[in-house]
C-alpha cells in the first residue's frame, strides 16, 4: 500500500553519516535483517526526488509483525512509503521526522519484505553535489540500518560533494493585485485578487497555507480559487472593524526553490453597495512547517478593493 503520512508518534533513531552505503549492527538470532541503498537526489523540474528500496528479511523462526521506523535524513523531504498499512509520525530536536509503520503483512521465516520509500526536496539543483550532514536510517526490531542523502550535481556528478545546509528561515515573496468589483447578472458585485507566491529558498515545508482579511463591505468568506480546505479567522493577520477574514490550504504541496505559484482570492459585495474605494485588504502566504520561520513581511502584501461605477 501507498500512503501519506501525517500524524502520530514514534521513537526516533540514532544515526551516523556514510557516504558509500549502510551501515547496520548485528541482528540479534531469530530476528531481522535490514538492507537499504543511499537516497540519491536528482536534479528534477522543481527541486529534487529520490527513492531508497528498504529491504527487511525474517532470519528467525516466528512471523515478523513489529514493523519498521523510518527518519528522514533532511527535514520534511519523506513523501510516500510504499509496502507499509499505517504509520505515525514524531518529530525529533532537529527537525527531522521520524514514521514508525505497520507492514502490509508479517514476514513468513526465511521471506522478505520490500518498502519503497520516496523523498523530495525543495533545494535548487546546483552544479555541484551535496551531502546532508546526517544520514536517515531504517530500524526493524533491534537493527539499525543508515543510508546518506545525497544531491546530484547539475552535470550528473556525485564525486566530492559539497555539504549541504537547509535554510532554517522561509524566504517567501508574495504579490497582490488591486481588483475592482464588477455588477454581476443578479445585481451583486464580484472580482478576483490574483495573488504570487515565489519561493526564494529551501526552508523545509510539505505545503503552503494562506490567509486573507477584508473590510467590512465585503459579503462573507472570501473564497480561493483553486478551491482548497479554508476555516474562519486569518491567522497571523489582524483582522479590519467589521471585516472578516479566512485561512486556507495552498494547492500544490511543496514549492520547490525559485519557482512560484498563483491563485486567486475571489471577493463579492452585495448590490447595494456604492460605487468607489471599498477599502484594503490584507493577504500572506506562509510555509507548511514545523520549525521554518518567516524572517520578514515579503510574505505578506495588500490590495485595494474598489466597487465599479
Amino acid at each position: 500500500m501507498r500512503i501519506l503520512l501525517r500524524a502520530g508518534a514514534v521513537a526516533l533513531a540514532a544515526s551516523s553519516v556514510m557516504l558509500g552505503g549502510v551501515a547496520a549492527h548485528a541482528a540479534p538470532a531469530d530476528a531481522v535483517t535490514v538492507k537499504v541503498n543511499r537516497l540519491i537526489l536528482e536534479p528534477a523540474e522543481a527541486g529534487h526526488t529520490g527513492v531508497i528500496r528498504i529491504t527487511v528479511r525474517n532470519t528467525g523462526s516466528e512471523p515478523y509483525s513489529d514493523g519498521v521506523t523510518i527518519t528522514e535524513p533532511i527535514a520534511d523531504t519523506l513523501e510516500t512509503i510504499e509496502g507499509t498499512s499505517a504509520c505515525g509520525i514524531n518529530e525529533g530536536p532537529d527537525g527531522r521526522l521520524s514514521y514508525g509503520c505497520s507492514l502490509d503483512d508479517a514476514i513468513a521465516p526465511g521471506a522478505s519484505a520490500v518498502i519503497k520509500v520516496s523523498f523530495r526536496s525543495p533545494a535548487k539543483p546546483q552544479p555541484f553535489a551535496q551531502i546532508a550532514p546526517q544520514p536517515g536510517s531504517v530500524q526493524a526490531g533491534a537493527v539499525t540500518a543508515e543510508f546518506p542523502a545525497l544531491f546530484r550535481s547539475t552535470s550528473g556528478s556525485l564525486r566530492t560533494p559539497q555539504p549541504y545546509v537547509q535554510d532554517t528561515v522561509g524566504t517567501l515573496a508574495v504579490t497582490a493585485a488591486d481588483v475592482t468589483l464588477t455588477r454581476q447578472p443578479d445585481g451583486t458585485f464580484a472580482g478576483s485578487v490574483p495573488v504570487t507566491v515565489h519561493n526564494n529558498g529551501d526552508a523545509a515545508h510539505r505545503n503552503l497555507g494562506t490567509a486573507v482579511t477584508v473590510p467590512a463591505g465585503i459579503d462573507g468568506w472570501p473564497n480561493i480559487e483553486p478551491s482548497d480546505v479554508c476555516v474562519p479567522g486569518a491567522e497571523g493577520l489582524p483582522t479590519p472593524p467589521g471585516g472578516s477574514g479566512v485561512s486556507c490550504s495552498l494547492y500544490g504541496g511543496q514549492l520547490a526553490e525559485g519557482h512560484e505559484r498563483t491563485f486567486e482570492w475571489i471577493l463579492t459585495a452585495p448590490a447595494e453597495t456604492a460605487a468607489g474605494l471599498l477599502g484594503t485588504g490584507t493577504t500572506l502566504v506562509k510555509l507548511g512547517s514545523r520549525g521554518a520561520q518567516q524572517s520578514d513581511n515579503a510574505n505578506i502584501d495588500t490590495f485595494t478593493i474598489t466597487i465599479a461605477d
